[in-house]
């Protein structure tokens, strides 16, 4: 698929009219006849609107490869369920996937769906192994069949529910494309590889350590986040007006703002309650406020 053609097919799956999506981001519906029939390709900050609307990255709009993610439900899953009953702090591994989705709810029940709409033996190729002790809950998503790496790289969604009740603090190692936290308050921790990482409604602090260039968007500020990398260079977009200090730690490693993708003078607030660090070795972070919803 060229971008063309993705656009085309995410506006649909989106049930929007050319208008809509017009209206949506603030262009001419002629812009879009133009996109859709090869006629050019937006600007930077056309890329991005586009991007924050589908939830997708911008990498996956330009690179020549086929989007997996639907909006529809999947065509193959498996689900495992598990009674919480006290504060645990949450320890879990997941083998490589093409998007993983982490949400906290207000039920009970920690909750692990493995989804495809491709991979027709997903119930007997993986397995969710789950171990409590004391207060402490492991849970290890792994390939036990005949599907490949690369096949569940390409095709496995894997969405994890955790109750906010007893969420004392979560860790999570993944290999994944795309990554997704949502309405998490705890201390939360992400190690492994993510191309694009997206938190929603995350008011707690967050830990990114994953040494391959992200593309990070908050609908919000959290109370912390800190980016860990070597040798890397990642974005980070946040609302215009975000409030937030910095800390930089390491060697070689800096800090760059931006306005909609246009270079910026600092907008750090020495004041604010909120802080951005980065930590590391000759990594650099650009921190971009976005400006349109």
């Amino acid at each position: 698929m060229n971008f063309s053609e993705k656009l085309k097919a995410l506006r649909k799956q989106f049930d929007l009219s050319q208008e809509q999506l017009a209206e949506k981001i603030c262009v001419s519906r002629q812009a879009i006849t133009k996109w859709e029939t090869e006629g050019g390709l937006p600007d930077i900050e056309n890329l991005m609107a586009i991007a924050a609307l589908f939830s997708v990255s911008m990498d996956d709009l330009l690179s020549q490869e086929k989007l997996v993610r639907t909006v529809s439900d999947y065509t193959y899953e498996s689900v495992t369920e598990y009674d919480i009953s006290r504060s645990s702090h949450f320890d879990i591994h997941a083998l490589g996937a093409l998007e993983v989705n982490l949400t906290v709810t207000d039920n009970e029940k920690l909750r692990v769906r493995l989804a495809s709409n491709v991979l027709q033996t997903l119930a007997l190729d993986y397995k969710v192994q789950l171990d409590e002790h004391q207060n402490r809950m492991d849970v290890d998503i792994r390939r036990v069949g005949k599907s490949s790496e690369a096949e569940g790289k390409d095709a496995l969604v894997i969405f994890i529910s955790l109750p906010a009740k007893y969420c004392a603090d979560v860790e999570l190692a993944a290999i994944t494309d795309v990554f997704r936290l949502n309405g998490i308050r705890c201390p939360f921790e992400l190690d492994g590889k993510a191309r694009s990482v997206y938190l929603e409604g995350v008011k707690g602090s967050v830990s990114l350590n994953c040494n391959t260039d992200m593309e990070i968007c908050a609908d919000e500020m959290p109370l912390v986040i800190e980016v860990n990398q070597i040798n890397a260079t990642s974005a980070l977009r946040v609302p215009f007006g975000a409030k937030y200090f910095t800390k930089i730690k390491g060697k070689s490693n800096r800090i760059r703002f931006a306005v909609d993708g246009k270079p910026s003078d600092s907008l750090v607030d020495t004041d604010a309650e909120h802080c951005v660090k980065i930590a590391g070795m000759n990594m650099e972070l650009l921190l971009d406020h976005i400006t349109r919803k």
